[in-house]
């Protein structure tokens, strides 16, 4: 293993692999004294830092990772088994992501991210959004007002 210093791994993101992986490779260019290159102790790294969900669903990979590239291949494992179907993806995408505590700008980007692997056009992610945004106010103009007050908005 490599003389390394300081490497402090970020908590896996168990909604978003491909995000850990691209914090945990920063984390190996970052590390003190020089960046961690060697594909064992990057192995070694992200097997002790997977959620135990994670670290489940990857069960053969880390029992028997073979003898090459196997943080190369532990990662793709780990994205393809871990992270959202591309059919979960379309259908959180078009059911509409609820805005919770989120502020609205915040919402379209998990949107965009949502549908940037499956060539959703602008103008329907556009739709989507106002959609989502349209059923927010929606839902609030019935906690601020009574069924009587919004009939007479109605007239």
């Amino acid at each position: 293993m490599e003389d390394i210093l300081a490497v402090k791994i970020p908590a896996f993101v168990s909604s978003d692999p491909a995000l850990w992986f691209g914090m945990l490779e920063s984390t190996f260019e970052l590390a003190i004294p020089k960046p961690i290159t060697d594909e064992r102790t990057k192995y070694n790294y992200c097997v002790a830092h997977l959620s135990p969900d994670a670290a489940t669903a990857v069960r053969d990979v880390i029992l028997s990772p073979g003898s090459t590239n196997i943080y190369s291949k532990l990662k793709e494992e780990v994205i393809a088994r871990c992270g959202e179907s591309k059919s979960q993806e379309i259908r959180r995408l078009l059911a509409g992501e609820q805005l919770g505590d989120r502020k609205p700008s915040e919402l379209f980007r998990v949107m965009q991210r949502r549908s940037e692997s499956h060539n959703v056009a602008d103008s329907l992610l556009l739709e989507l959004y106002l959609y989502s945004s349209y059923r927010l106010m929606f839902n609030l103009s019935l906690q601020v007002f009574n069924p009587s007050q919004i009939k007479k908005l109605q007239r």
